[in-house]
């Protein structure tokens, strides 16, 4: 069942900033961003401006034809009266609201009109000549039209429709362009997981394999060493079955003539220290077998019952292990798909090691959680626990730790149980209780889809 510190653990581990989609994405975004910046500088600084200056000199002819008409009215009727006209004019500002600093002068050079112009320098000013209505030529004279700041054009381009649109539009390309890259490479990432827990080899797409780029090169390197890997594990697998084999006949051998010398003389040391190391030998190979046999089991899978699969196993170890007690309370029939005999090896492993391990007088308990999706073995003994620091070697072929309760054995038996629990698409988790002992947990999936 997924909790939430599960589901934050996995959004953090799939959406966070860290993952190399954001890094690809805000890297791509901020230099088209960039780019746009640049040439939107370029082009601004470039044009606006004589856009700017266009727009000066139509606002300027606009007001000096305004001043021209009602200086030519009011002229024509009754003498000139500068006051007169600059009470008039200020009473009709322009179509925005403000006026231009502004000198007319007639064809005389006679002054009609002036507004801010005092301050004004002769090299700070512009001169045009403008024909009014009665088509007599007037002087025009204004401030040079300074344009804003070019930030001010940047900010005002940017805060239109159009860059809206090209904003959206560079994230969304950004986002595909990061996620045509991260994609094979998560692909891939799941593709060696899924070897690495199934040791099963599957065939990578030809779509990616052809693209022709660096990933396509990375996918093929990753096939070839997946191919190479699996070979060698099976070149390996198979060497050891070969030899387990080829061990048999000398150990049946050397079996049989420690049971000659034994008739002939019973009480010889000697000859039951043999009988004991052909036996621990004979267990071995038996354990190697079983280990091997578990990478070339090619059954079908079946239903499974589960509670039917641990009352074997306690049958089992009430032969094995006959002084020690087992607590397995059976309750309804508990069915998965699966593998009854790999999965019977498992169980006969894990609560075979328990009882090894347990104190005399003390109960090994096997229990049975049902949950939404998946079942929980869980097999807890008394005995003197392990490392946590061990735990996760224990799995390995082969490894013994160095704590007392494992100082016999081959090893093999965790290991073998790991692999026939991966073939469930299971899980084996090992944790120390607080009173001590080992809790050795299997859950498994109802179905292997």
């Amino acid at each position: 069942m997924l909790t939430l510190s599960s589901l934050s653990s996995y959004a953090r581990h799939t959406f966070g900033f860290k993952r190399l989609f954001w890094r690809i994405f805000i890297a791509f975004w901020l230099a088209s961003l960039l780019v746009m910046l640049a040439t939107g500088f370029i082009l601004i600084n470039n044009f606006s401006s004589d856009e700017y200056s266009k727009r000066y000199f139509n606002d300027l002819i606009n007001q000096a034809e305004r001043i021209i008409w009602h200086y030519e009215q009011t002229s024509a009727n009754t003498p000139f009266q500068p006051g007169r006209l600059k009470n008039r004019i200020e009473k009709k500002p322009n179509h925005k609201g403000h006026r231009l600093p502004i000198l007319i002068m007639d064809g005389h050079g006679k002054q009609i009109y002036h507004y801010r112009m005092s301050q004004v320098q002769p090299d700070d000013s512009v001169q045009r000549i403008l024909l009014g209505p009665s088509d007599r030529e007037y002087q025009i004279f204004s401030k040079k039209p300074q344009p804003p700041r070019i930030y001010k054009q940047v900010l005002y381009r940017f805060q239109t429709l159009q860059f809206g649109f090209i904003f959206l539009a560079s994230a969304l390309v950004s986002a595909l362009l990061s996620w045509s890259i991260v994609r094979p490479i998560n692909y891939l990432g799941a593709f060696s997981r899924r070897y690495a827990n199934q040791q099963e080899i599957a065939t990578l797409p030809k779509k990616l394999l052809a693209r022709g780029d660096e990933l396509a090169d990375l996918a093929a390197d990753i096939d070839f060493m997946v191919n190479k890997t699996h070979a060698a594990a099976s070149t390996q697998q198979q060497l050891l079955h070969d030899v387990s084999h080829e061990l048999r006949a000398p150990l049946a051998r050397l079996q049989a003539s420690a049971a000659l010398i034994e008739q002939k003389n019973p009480d010889n040391r000697h000859t039951k220290q043999i009988n004991n190391d052909c036996m621990r030998i004979d267990q071995l190979i038996q354990q190697i077998l079983n280990y091997s046999k578990l990478e070339h089991y090619n059954s079908s899978p079946q239903q499974c019952d589960l509670n039917a699969l641990c009352q074997q196993v306690v049958d089992n170890m009430a032969v094995s292990f006959p002084g020690t007690g087992i607590h397995f309370a059976s309750s309804d029939t508990v069915e998965i798909t699966g593998y009854p005999e790999p999965l019977l090896q498992a169980l006969d492993n894990i609560v075979g090691n328990a009882c090894k391990y347990s104190p005399a007088g003390q109960v090994v308990d096997i229990t049975i959680t049902e949950h939404e999706n998946t079942v929980k073995i869980a097999v807890r003994d008394h005995g003197p626990s392990v490392d946590e620091s061990e735990m996760s070697k224990l799995l390995q072929p082969f490894y013994r730790g160095g704590n007392q309760m494992h100082t016999s054995g081959f090893g093999l038996g965790l290991s073998i149980a790991l692999k026939a629990i991966n073939k469930h698409k299971g899980e084996l988790r090992m944790s120390k209780p607080a009173d001590g002992g080992l809790s050795v947990s299997v859950i498994l999936p109802y179905t292997l889809a």
